[in-house]
């Protein structure tokens, strides 16, 4: 039995690959999602026309177009990749997902809403 005492940041809350989750305030349960749809930790993996959930959403939102920036501030590759999101409903307001990089230009495997705090991203079927 392991003394190992989780840090208070995370309360003992881990993601499949056994790093902390950064998800904890969100109203929805990460790991189950894992499990029952595909993850995006990438948005240059996701198509037009791709039905995704972000965060603790409970509609799914559809891909609508792709789209690149340059980072002047990294010192590595300095595109960052994004696509814009919408629902399918009257008045669904659009949104960013963009993927974060570190200053070296290194993907982080995180996703960026409206470039605030990222959220889990998944694609699902419906």
């Amino acid at each position: 039995m392991s003394t190992e005492r989780p840090s208070p940041r995370s309360n003992g809350d881990h993601d499949h690959n056994g790093t902390v989750s950064a998800y904890q305030h969100l109203d929805c349960d990460v790991v189950a999602r894992d499990c029952e749809h595909e993850r995006i930790t990438d948005v240059r993996d996701l198509d037009v026309g791709d039905r995704v959930l972000v965060g603790d959403r409970s509609k799914p939102l559809v891909v609508r177009d792709h789209g690149t920036r340059v980072q002047d501030l990294c010192r590595g590759d300095p595109t960052q990749h994004a696509v814009e999101v919408s629902g399918d409903w009257a008045d669904a307001a659009p949104h960013v997902l963009i993927n974060v990089i570190r200053l070296d230009g290194s993907r982080t495997g995180r996703i960026s809403v409206d470039e605030r705090t990222p959220e889990p991203v998944w694609r699902v079927d419906e």
